[in-house]
């Protein structure tokens, strides 16, 4: 725990009301990710700040970035416009990328700092 913590949320992140704290932080992370791309970051660090170590912070970014991933797929298929953007390789590398970078190093920095 980081010298910069509050007490309250160190028993917070020790209490039961944590798993249904972070099921909230990753569906408002979704969605504010539907609206723009920073919402990775905000996901990520809600998902930190939650977590409650290091470690826990960097495989709960991992798998919002995961699920973010799958959620954009999936509208690319609802669409149907999976194959069109598949095909588009750079891009894809860049918006992978940026699914699997950016929640974790957003989640370790709050969760490092606080």
């Amino acid at each position: 725990m980081s010298r910069l913590t509050p007490d309250a949320l160190a028993a917070f992140r020790a209490s039961d009301r944590a798993d249904p704290a972070l099921v909230v932080a990753f569906l408002l992370g979704l969605a504010a990710t539907a609206v723009h791309p920073a919402g990775l970051a905000l996901g990520g660090g809600l998902a930190g700040l939650f977590a409650p170590s290091l470690r826990r912070a960097l495989v709960l970014g991992v798998w919002f970035g995961v699920a973010v991933l799958v959620a954009w797929a999936l509208a690319l298929v609802w669409y149907g416009s999976l194959v069109a953007v598949a095909t588009a390789a750079p891009l894809v590398y860049v918006a992978v990328a940026s699914g699997l970078a950016v929640p974790p190093l957003a989640a370790l920095a709050v969760r490092g700092l606080v």
